[in-house]
């Protein structure tokens, strides 16, 4: 073994800097689930660092085992073998930010100090939160011959949490003849999409018009070239269908262990508003009977609200 460079002195000074770093870095709360062990990847061995986490593992030194994971945070137990001070600094999604001193106890270490914790033939188990890794090394304290280089603990990674929208119609509105459907997805992939338009309904498999189900090929332009903007378009000519209540399903296809998304807007399909006159000679020959925008009793009343509406149009 190498000559002992552990500075009991400086440990005792930094020992308040210690306990505050714990608290600002790190959370204490036991995980309720444990997922198993993700991957760890070990640093490459050079002078300064000759050793790796697996080897001080292997000779019953000091080293850091990951005891749990869960999203976005991991367990690990750091752990010294004998009676000298053995310490290990961590940092999280390689965020060099997280240095406390520009200067590293270790001289021949370049890139700073960051927060650290030191065992003396003991062990403490510390949760750390992160986006998706710890890192740990040990280049301080200890035998010279056994510190290591930053060595990678992964934790689960956050789940993208995908949504989407149907922007129209919206919900009650009134449409008649050529009606636009549109919506939008967010998501971090591509997925195919099942989309309908049914009457009365938004049931599956009940009175479909529209879509890519139930027998349907319907083709609706979909552009995925912003993943968190996929957007849906269809333009569907409602002209010949029964007036009434329909809906509108937009149901992006999800992946294994994303949250289901199926969107609904019910509409009103109505007739065709047709109006309102705008000359005097569209009232006659029962032209006025072929107006509901407004509607109107006969022709004299059809050529009274055009006269008003010229009236006021010449006022302004």
């Amino acid at each position: 073994m190498g000559q002992q460079k552990s500075d009991v002195r400086i440990i005792k000074i930094n020992i308040n800097l210690k306990n505050y770093m714990k608290k600002t870095f790190l959370s204490i709360a036991s995980l309720a689930l444990v997922f198993g062990i993700a991957s760890v990847v070990s640093a490459d061995v050079n002078a300064v660092t000759p050793s790796t986490n697996d080897i001080n593992r292997t000779n019953d030194w000091a080293h850091v085992d990951q005891l749990s994971l869960d999203v976005g945070t991991t367990d690990l137990q750091f752990i010294s073998t004998r009676a000298f001070y053995s310490c290990f600094e961590y940092r999280t999604d390689g965020d060099i930010s997280q240095k406390i001193s520009e200067t590293n106890y270790n001289a021949s270490v370049t890139d700073g100090l960051y927060p650290y914790y030191c065992q003396n033939n003991s062990s403490s188990t510390h949760t750390i939160l992160a986006d998706e890794y710890v890192e740990v090394r040990m280049v301080f304290g200890a035998e010279t011959d056994e510190r290591f280089d930053w060595t990678r603990f992964d934790v689960l990674p956050v789940p993208y949490v995908r949504t989407a929208e149907i922007t129209a119609p919206t919900s009650g509105q009134d449409v008649f003849g050529l009606v636009d459907f549109t919506a939008y997805l967010d998501d971090d992939d591509v997925d195919s999409v099942q989309w309908a338009v049914r009457q009365g309904t938004c049931a599956a498999g009940v009175g479909t018009v529209f879509g890519n189900v139930d027998g349907h090929s319907d083709v609706a332009t979909i552009d995925q070239t912003d993943l968190s903007n996929q957007t849906f378009t269809f333009t569907g000519d409602m002209s010949s269908l029964p007036l009434g209540i329909y809906c509108f399903i937009y149901n992006p296809v999800e992946d294994s262990g994303e949250s289901n998304i199926r969107e609904t807007v019910e509409f009103n399909l109505i007739e065709a508003l047709i109006g309102p006159p705008t000359n005097m000679n569209q009232c006659k020959n029962n032209g006025w009977t072929t107006f509901n925008n407004p509607e109107f009793k006969n022709q004299g009343q059809c050529v009274s609200y055009v006269q008003s509406n010229d009236h006021a149009d010449k006022r302004n």
